[in-house]
């Protein structure tokens, strides 16, 4: 799991010891928040695709093929709502909070996680939606 390890280090070049670098912060946090916005587009749109696709004639033909590629249209359309619903909701938790300050940043990170794991919470909880568009 790349990504992970690559959320682990950008979070602790900006928290470390419970003390957020504020530029630091605020550049990774516009970063998040436009990967998010992303993710949640390109869900929606593939959603759309999906259910499209389950409209098509081959796939409503009957056939065995068609069985195994409404099973992979389903399994997309999940994958696709729970990126959207995770990205949401992270974006939402981060509206929460007031997270262009250094104060609010700590606040934030704190209140997410806790215990000695907490950057790795944090981290599996903002691979989340890029792990799920992978599927």
């Amino acid at each position: 799991f790349w990504p992970l390890t690559a959320y682990i280090r950008d979070l602790q070049k900006v928290w470390v010891d419970g003390v957020v670098d504020e530029s630091r912060w605020k550049t990774y946090i516009s970063n998040l928040k436009s990967d998010w916005d992303s993710y949640t587009l390109y869900s929606t749109v593939m959603l759309a695709v999906d259910v499209s696709f389950l409209a098509a004639p081959v796939v409503q033909s009957g056939t065995p093929n068609s069985d195994s590629i409404r099973y992979l249209i389903y399994g997309s359309i999940i994958f696709s709502v729970g990126t959207i619903m995770v990205s949401v909701n992270l974006a939402n938790q981060i509206r929460k909070f007031d997270v262009d300050s250094a104060f609010g940043a700590v606040h934030y990170l704190a209140s997410m996680a806790s215990g000695r794991l907490r950057v790795k919470q944090l981290a599996v909880m903002f691979m989340l939606p890029p792990l799920l568009l992978q599927w």
